[in-house]
Parts: structure tokens; sequence; C-alpha cells
């Protein structure tokens, strides 16, 4: 029966087809392809086929279609294709196909095999058929678990990825690249990568990558750091690594990097939030310590010193009122007037709109606030407001780079005598405008006291 088996020549193919049953490499197999390949025919086929194949090694060797009808319809065109090829240039040929059983059950199988032309034109193929349904199934269930973990791990907003240092191959999950602002299609190196950390972070990201790195156990790193996205978009992004070793040092470097842009826009607005808050409450002490000061110098009574003081505290709460509700923005100059005047009566005064164009962060607001209310509360004692149809004007003025005037005007008032002594809105504006260079010019005129407040103002 084995010199019916091989009709080619090749006598040791029955040992080594017992060899290759034995160590269960497979079913071992020649086939006989005619010149003009038009026919083949099995020459020799180990015993082992009925336990692989379902079919007995008789039976392929009358019949190769008995073997051949095994492979799925879908494999087919592969299959053929996979042949043909071999066939042109004499070489290896080796396919991975689905194959239905008589029982009806699919099974995995590599098909390989050698050729080598005989002197007839003739082509014999020596091969084996292995079966790799367990393999196919195990390496199916990685990649589904895979799979499932990049669903998972993308889900939470994370991208994968994985760097074999020795090859230098980088790979990331569509997710990641979206994080750096890359298409799915677009090709990823170590070197792009590196490319897209920005320049002012990127030695801090490599030395402690490296100080894991050298660990002969490796271990864990976290990063935070900016990228430049090819359009040129900033992002931070935080990165969790691992790097696995073996005998030969770092094999495998493996991570999720997730966006936490607006995370750190949020500490920044938060951080910054709180260096307002603590610099806003160190000059509202320092101007209410001179409110204090100040009203106490120049009050005759304590019921008259209580008057002031309340007065002019509820004027610093309207102003920091004001700001507050600005929620850290800007405010305009119109509005400021109008919350400080308002206890004097809004139509004693002519402000003039263009005004409202001004605005002023919150430490210069509250000083202003302070100093019209000081300038009005003067008035109602000695200046314009203390007569019937006396009347104040307030209208913007020019100044320096980053700086606005607004000019007080009274009219209708009492003659006002020059003095050289400073007056608690002035002492007030510096005090609460110190850093900002707001100034206030007292001006003595003839028909009646005006002022020229400078100080800095929001474009």
């Amino acid at each position: 029966m084995t010199d019916q088996r091989n009709e080619s020549g090749a006598q040791d193919l029955p040992a080594f087809g017992q060899m290759a049953e034995a160590l269960g490499l497979g079913m071992a197999y020649q086939i006989l392809v005619a010149p003009d390949r038009a026919g083949r025919r099995f020459t020799y086929v180990s015993d082992n086929c009925l336990a692989l194949n379902g079919i007995t090694a008789e039976a392929a060797l009358a019949d190769p279609a008995a073997l051949y009808g095994q492979i799925l319809p879908e494999e087919r065109a592969a299959f053929a294709a996979a042949e043909a090829a071999a066939l042109d240039d004499d070489g290896r040929f080796e396919v991975e196909v689905r194959m239905r059983l008589p029982s009806g059950e699919v099974r995995w199988r590599r098909i390989a095999s050698a050729g080598r032309r005989l002197a007839d034109g003739s082509t014999v193929w020596d091969g084996l058929l292995t079966d790799i349904t367990e393999a196919k199934q195990t390496a199916l269930q990685v990649e589904e678990q895979r799979w499932r973990l990049e669903v998972a791990v993308e889900s939470a907003g994370l991208g994968f990825w994985q760097w074999d240092p020795r090859t230098n191959a980088l790979t990331w999950s569509e997710r990641n690249k979206t994080l750096f602002g890359l298409p799915p299609e677009a090709p990823i190196t170590i070197d792009i990568y590196l490319a897209m950390i920005h320049p002012d972070d990127l030695a801090r990201c490599v030395e402690t990558y490296r100080s894991v790195r050298d660990r002969p156990e490796g271990g864990d790193f976290v990063l935070e750091y900016r990228a430049v996205a090819p359009n040129g978009q900033l992002r931070w992004i935080s990165t969790h690594g691992r790097v696995i070793t073996d005998a030969q040092g770092p094999a495998l470097v493996v991570g999720t990097t997730l966006d936490i842009t607006d995370r750190h826009e949020a500490e920044e607005r938060r951080n910054l939030v709180m260096g307002e808050l603590a610099h806003r409450a160190k000059n509202g002490l320092q101007v209410m310590m001179a409110i204090v000061t100040e009203t106490a110098r120049s009050a005759e009574t304590v019921k008259g010193f209580e008057k002031v003081l309340m007065a002019r505290l509820e004027a610093m709460a309207q102003s920091q009122e004001l700001v507050t509700a600005a929620g850290g923005r800007p405010v305009h100059l119109n509005d400021l007037a109008a919350r400080a005047l308002k206890p004097f009566g809004l139509t004693h005064f002519d402000i003039e709109p263009a005004i409202a164009d001004l605005m002023v962060q919150g430490d210069v607001a509250a000083g202003l606030a302070l100093l019209l209310h000081e300038m009005a509360t003067n008035a109602v004692k000695y200046g314009a407001l203390s007569r019937p149809g006396g009347r104040i004007s307030l209208r913007p003025g020019r100044a320096g780079p980053g700086m606005a005037a607004l000019h007080w005007k009274e009219r209708g008032g009492p003659r006002v005598e020059p003095t050289n002594r400073r007056g608690f809105g002035s002492r007030l504006l510096q005090a609460a405008l110190r850093q900002q260079g707001g100034k206030v010019e007292p001006l003595f005129e003839p028909d009646g006291f005006a002022a020229r407040m400078e100080f800095r103002v929001t474009r």
C-alpha cells in the first residue's frame, strides 16, 4: 500500500509521514501537478488522514476532490490564488483555510508545501496539513479580549498604545490618535510622537520614562504634558504607562492616554480665582483700615464717627457687590458711578453716556466707588449739593496708554478755597491703586470744586 501512495519516486515519504504523525505535526502528503496545470492528484497521503479529515488516505488518493472539497467555498478563491502564485515561481506554498469535515465540524488548517519541478514539466508538492483550530480559537479569543479592552478603555475617554523598544514599533488606537489630532489612518512612529510633545515638556517626559526603563523590574510611570496637534492646537495630556521587562531588558511599553485639557484649564481658573480672592482680601483690609483711620481722625463725636464710618463701609460694600456680580470680569464705569452716587440722588448728576465705554477691574472699581462716594459727601456738606440747584457733571477724559481720566465738576455751589490738605478720597485712592498708578488732582476753580481722576482701565 505504501508503494501505491508514492508514485513520484520519493521513497522517503512514508517514513516522513510516520514521523510527522508520531510527532503530531499533521498529515504528510505529496501532490503531482500536470505540466499544463489542468490536473492534480495525490501521490502520497499519510495514514492519519482519517483521524484529521474524516476520510481515508485511499479516498484522497482516489479522488483529490474528496479532500479539496472540504475547503469552505468562501476560502477557495484565496486558496487557488495562493497555489497559482506558488506554481509560477516554484516557491513555498502556505495558506490557512477552514475545512468542513464529513461530520459537519469546521476546523482550521495550515497547508504548507515546497514544490520541485520534474523533467517532464510537472510539479511535485511535498507538504504538511496541520490542524491549527485551537491556536486560531485562542488567537481569536485574545483578539476579542483586546477589542473588548480597547472598547472599555475608549468608552472611558482613554486612548490605548503600545511600543516595542526593540523594534521601535509604535501602535496607537484610533482614540489615541484622535486625542493628538491625528486621523485614524495617519501613520505613527516614536519620532512623530516625540515631535508632538511641547519642547518645554519633552526633556522631563523622557527623563521620567528612562528612570523607570532603567529599573531591572520595569514599573509604572505617569506623565502630564502639553501636546501640539498638527493644526497647532495645544492640549494637556495625561499618560499612564508600564514598562514590561524580561531577561534582556525592556520588552514592551504599554499604556493609556487621557485628554486633561478641561481639567487643567479648570485648575488654572481655580488658582487664578484663589489668587484674585487673596489679592482682593488683602486690598479690602487695607481699604477698611484706611477708612477707619481717616474717619476716626476727622470725627468729632462717637456718634458722628459711627455714622460716617457706616456710610463709607456701605459704599465699599456696594462696589464689592457690583464686582462680585461681574464674576471677575471688568466693571462698566457707568454702572459703578450709578451705584456709588445713588444715595445722593442721581438727578443731581450729569453723567455723560461715554463713560460706559470705560471698564475697570475689581480693585480699581473699589477705590473709585469710595472716591466718588466721598466727593459726593463733601459736595453735600460744602459744595454744589449743599445748595438748591447745584449740579455735578462727570465726563471721561484722555490719559496715557492703558489709563483713562474721569472729570468731576461742581456748579451752583458756594465758592471754595484752595487747600494743601489732602482729603480722605485722595488718600484712599492712592492707597487702593498704588500699584495701578491711580491718582487724583483736585482743582479749586472759581465756579466750583473740580477733580481729575486718573486710573487704569481694561480695553
